[in-house]
């Protein structure tokens, strides 16, 4: 008898013996299996075989194949065949197409490519067995058919025929392992349930018989359901119909179902054939997991997976393999030659043998690393990593392995190699012994210096100990610093001495360190050591001229503080007593000028004085900056005022030229940057006979587009900008006077020294440019000169400043003079202590005269006896003094609980910041630097006392229509007299010209010469120009004349 014939159709051969080597393996010799490679064949052979006798149960074709669709041939072949089975398989199938295979083939089922075997194997049994089913239905019904035709005849066999093939059937639908189930179509209440069915629902026959699938609750989804009867409403018959059932104990399995209308008894029945395959399901889920897992796992690797099969041939290897060469996946093949056509030439052997020594059981596995040629046909370093899986012959019929990338870490590699070279040479090439000590200090390793520095070749101090070659007091120190290194101290630096080879003594600098191992524990010591003699001598040497250096300033700086004290004490009386005597309203005009004549010689020799002790105190490095706020376009504005008429006198032009971005609040030292200003401006001014001198102003701030801090009230909070702190200030000076030679550049900032053209001028002591310069350095800046003889010179510079704001800058008060004190106030007592009479005689003076109760002491013993009698509110105390000074006596008053509240205001003539310091620590409240005028003394009463005065009437307002103002005491008669430019049309145009003159010279005792012409009635206008010549504006009186004349 013929073999029943499966009909495999696919346009792949590869694929046709695969599903010829699984349908065997699953259908077994049962089963003769045809195959065809596309649907003309496929019909052909159908045909052949059908007229051959041959039964063909089933049909299985790929979707896509060139000559003819899967869908089209399963058509055709359903028209031949109807009872074959049909399944197609196909990867790229759509809806469409399964449908119209479903609906004009009566297709059971399509399966995905590629497909899984178990799978596979499954649906090939279920269409068998629903072939055979079908088969065996068929031929009851054929049976029955005969039955039915003989029955007229023979009714009675015709009978028990029908009821023998009943039983059959009965039989047959009880036994299959498939569910069954009979229902009627129009109600759906189950006729007929096999074993099978109650075994896969949990009920019982009875309990399902007569009952629906809804009341017994065993659709999960009734959309199932109601898709079902859609389906076999449109073509009669489902298959393979997956839903999910509920069981009686409410366990959800999945199923197939696979149903067709029946007619029985002459009403419409379903008859159905379910199979649980919820174990199947789980299986496939499990599996498809476990294939996403290692998916995952090669694609988060950054390692290359490759697994090559020895028998025959095939290799697969991981997208990252062709990732590291820079290859996209479909580039480059799998194979194994074009792997080795990958491999470095030098490297090709290796590898090879490496991967024999493991295929022939020597290593336990196969590691090798190697360069791979990349697509840019670079060589990248890979390490191969792999194990061979050996058949039951022990025939290696595997290999599976990895390769990761290891370029980064051979050129790591490389690197420092080259570095370890590189170092090595400069060890040994060292000009510094380096060396490496054990736990116990002997010496492990030291380089060639040590030949320079001890004397010996490295190869005679190996294994020796350091302490062998210090001097005999060195080692204790040398055994200690050793000893911290081993119990964690990070680094050492010592100082030793040694003695060489040869017995000299050599002084050495070592720097050590622990070394540790990876566990972190001390394993010995490393350093350097370097030959210090030659420095050691220097030191020496440079302490023993700093000592001799510091000897010469100590006996500078008391000479200073004597020659300060001495020269500034005698002043202060001087200046004292012109200020007291200036208080008496008795002086006529002449003697007040003479009394401002020596005022202003006083100041003169004060400020010389200044300059000298300044100039010491520089030279001894006492000069230190004192930053203070203020408003530089004022300060600018003040200093062109104070030098435009000198420079008008000499018929000069004075150009002040301001960048417009100049910042307006600065904060450096301000007296020092006026000092350095009036300096250089001044001699430019007094060397220049013609032309003129410009001052130009410029600044460089940190970054641009930022407001200045003093503009920041004009900055809106969108455009706000962090604002910069520093700025650099550039200054210049350019004058077109005489010029400085070349060969007198060089003494031009030394003290005391003086061009030709200063000594020929005999003004000035050759010591306002060196402070000038010691002032820029000072603020961080330096200046240089650029000059040509008899073409002019120019002086630049630069400082350092902070920027301020106008917040910061307190405003100017109009200083008014005192008379008296105001009344109402308690009776002050202010004792005078000072070893100089005329100094003490100025203050019981002045204080007596504004109302204050004075006592005097003229040495600070008797200072301290009068305070405890007399309990002063304030001590003006004088420092330096005989039998006891004012440190002494300060401090004994202030051990006393009461001293405590009694004010001490020190007096001193010392030039040095650092005397004031002590001054303050010895317990004084404040100090005042003579000499002094009145009105200090007098604010720091108010300051500490809270005194109040009465001040001197000042008139300063200036009328609206631009008339001058003018100053006049109280009391004085001519007070409503106003200067105004017409005044001088009392006066003859020769004197108005003669007045216009000596204003311009600044020659008061002309103008004073001049002011005793103007008649007795018209002494308002003699006191108003007397009074702007006591207040140093003679500019007022030019710009009074400027404007009469121009009138």
């Amino acid at each position: 008898m013929k073999k029943p014939v499966i009909i495999c159709v696919d346009d792949q051969p590869t694929i046709l013996d695969s599903l010829k080597i699984e349908l065997k393996a699953t259908l077994g010799e049962d089963y003769a299996i045809e195959t065809a490679e596309g649907g003309e064949d496929a019909l052909d052979l159908l045909i052949e075989l059908l007229e051959d006798g041959c039964e063909i149960p089933l049909v299985i074709s790929d979707y896509l194949m060139p000559d003819m669709k899967g869908d089209e041939l399963l058509r055709q072949v359903h028209q031949i065949s109807s009872k074959t089975i049909k399944i197609m398989l196909t990867g790229q199938a759509d809806v469409k197409a399964v449908g119209n295979a479903i609906k004009y083939a009566k297709l059971y089922r399509y399966i995905a490519k590629p497909w899984q075997q178990e799978d596979l194997k499954l649906t090939v049994k279920e269409a068998i067995n629903s072939y055979l089913l079908e088969k065996e239905l068929a031929e009851k019904n054929v049976k029955l058919q005969q039955l039915n035709e003989e029955l007229e005849a023979l009714v009675d066999r015709r009978t028990a025929q029908l009821r023998q093939e009943q039983e059959k059937f009965a039989k047959a639908f009880q036994s299959t392992p498939h569910a069954i189930t009979i229902t009627r179509l129009r109600d759906g209440r189950h006729i007929e349930v096999n074993d099978a069915f109650c075994e896969m629902t949990g009920y019982a026959a009875d309990e399902i018989i007569g009952r629906t699938a809804v009341d017994l609750n065993i659709w999960v989804n009734l959309s199932d359901r109601k898709r079902l009867f859609e389906l076999l409403a449109s073509q009669g018959f489902v298959r393979n119909y997956e839903f999910e059932s509920r069981t009686k104990s409410g366990e959800i399995r999945t199923a197939l179902l696979s149903s067709e209308m029946i007619e029985i008894g002459g009403e419409n029945c379903l008859i159905s054939v379910s199979q649980d395959i919820t174990e199947r399901k789980r299986s496939s889920e499990e599996l498809r997991k476990s294939e996403e897992r290692w998916q995952l796992v090669l694609k988060a690797n950054n390692d290359a997976i490759w697994d090559a099969n020895l028998v025959t041939g095939e290799v697969f290897r991981s997208r990252r393999w062709k990732e590291m060469l820079g290859y996209e996946e479909s580039e480059i093949g799998n194979s194994v030659d074009e792997w080795k056509s990958r491999i470095h030439p030098e490297d090709l052997n290796r590898v090879t043998a490496a991967m024999k020594q493991h295929l022939d059981g020597i290593t336990p596995f196969y590691t090798a690393e190697y360069r791979l040629r990349c697509k840019d046909d670079s060589y990248k370093w890979i390490q191969d990593r792999g194990q061979a899986v050996w058949d039951e012959s022990g025939k290696p019929v595997r290999l599976l392995g990895s390769q990761s990338d290891i370029n980064y870490r051979k050129q790591a590699e490389l690197n420092l190699a080259e570095s370890e070279q590189k170092y090595r040479s400069l060890v040994e090439t060292s000009q510094d012994v380096i060396w490496a000590c054990d736990r116990t200090g002997r010496i492990n390793f030291i380089n060639q210096a040590s030949k320079q520095v001890y004397g010996y070749e490295p190869s005679q101090m190996l294994g020796r100990y350091f302490s062998d070659f210090l001097a005999p007091e060195a080692v204790a120190a040398s055994n200690e610093w050793h000893q911290r290194l081993l119990n964690g101290e990070s680094i050492f630096q010592a100082e030793s001495t040694i003695i060489t080879q040869d017995g000299r003594e050599v002084n050495i600098l070592t720097n050590a360190i622990a070394v540790k191992d990876p566990e972190g524990n001390i394993i010995g010591t490393t350093g350097t050591a370097s030959d210090i003699t030659t420095r050691k001598q220097a030191e020496i040497a440079l302490k023993q001229a700093k000592e001799a250096a510091d000897k010469a300033n100590r006996a500078k700086s008391e000479f200073l503080a004597n020659m300060s004290h001495e020269l500034r004490t005698p002043l202060n009386a001087i200046l004292g007593f012109t200020q007291l005597l200036s208080r008496d309203p008795s002086l006529h005009t002449e003697q007040k000028e003479q009394i401002n004549i020596i005022t202003k010689s006083g100041e003169h020799l004060l400020n010389l004085i200044n300059s000298i002790l300044q100039m010491s105190k520089i030279e001894v490095g006492r000069v230190s900056l004192e930053p203070n706020p203020f408003d530089l376009h004022h300060l600018i504005e003040t200093i062109e005022d104070m030098l435009q008429l000198q420079a008008q006198k000499k018929g000069l032009q004075l150009i002040f030229d301001q960048d417009p971005n100049l910042p307006r609040y600065l904060k450096t030292d301000e007296s020092k940057l006026r000092q350095v200003l009036l300096n250089l401006l001044g001699n430019a001014i007094k060397f220049t006979k013609e032309g003129g001198v410009t001052l130009r102003v410029k600044s460089e701030q940190s970054s641009t587009g930022v407001s200045p801090v003093g503009d920041l009230e004009n900055v809106s909070i969108t455009n706000y900008q962090l604002p910069i702190t520093h700025c650099r200030l550039y200054f210049e000076i350019e004058d077109t006077g005489p010029g400085i030679a070349e060969a007198e550049m060089d003494n031009l900032f030394k003290p005391f020294a003086q061009t030709e053209t200063g000594r020929r001028s005999q003004e000035g002591t050759g010591l306002g440019l060196p402070i000038s310069r010691q002032f820029i350095q000072l603020m961080h800046g330096d200046i240089t000169v650029n000059s040509k003889v008899g073409e002019g010179t120019i002086f630049k510079f630069d400082i350092a400043v902070d920027l301020a704001t106008s917040s910061e800058i307190q405003a100017t008060q109009e200083t008014k003079r005192v008379i008296s004190l105001e009344p109402n106030q308690p009776e002050y007592r202010i004792l005078v202590v000072d070893d100089r009479m005329e100094s003490r005689l100025f203050l019981v003076k002045m204080l007596t005269s504004i109302g204050f109760s004075v006592c005097e002491a003229e040495n600070g013993l008797q200072a301290v006896d009068i305070w405890s009698m007399w309990e002063p509110h304030l001590i003006l105390m004088d420092m330096r003094m005989p039998v006891m000074d004012g440190y002494e006596a300060t401090k004994r008053i202030k051990t006393h609980l009461k001293g405590q509240a009694t004010v001490i205001i020190a007096l001193t003539a010392s030039a040095f910041d650092e005397e004031r310091s002590v001054i303050l620590s010895a317990g004084c409240d404040d100090f005042v630097a003579k000499p002094f005028r009145e009105q200090v003394i007098l604010d720091k009463m108010t300051q500490y006392l809270g005194v109040r005065y009465v001040y001197e009437q000042q008139h300063s307002s200036t009328p609206s229509n631009g008339e001058l103002p003018s100053t006049t005491p109280a009391g004085n008669t001519h007070s409503s007299f106003v200067l105004q430019p017409e005044s001088f049309q009392l006066m003859p145009p020769e004197w108005v010209k003669e007045l216009y003159d000596a204003a311009c010279s600044i020659d008061n005792e002309l103008i004073f010469c001049l002011i005793e012409q103007i008649p007795s009635e018209s002494a308002p206008l003699k006191h108003a120009i007397a009074d702007l010549v006591n207040n140093f504006r003679c500019d007022q009186i030019i710009d009074l004349i400027d404007v009469f004349q121009s009138q």
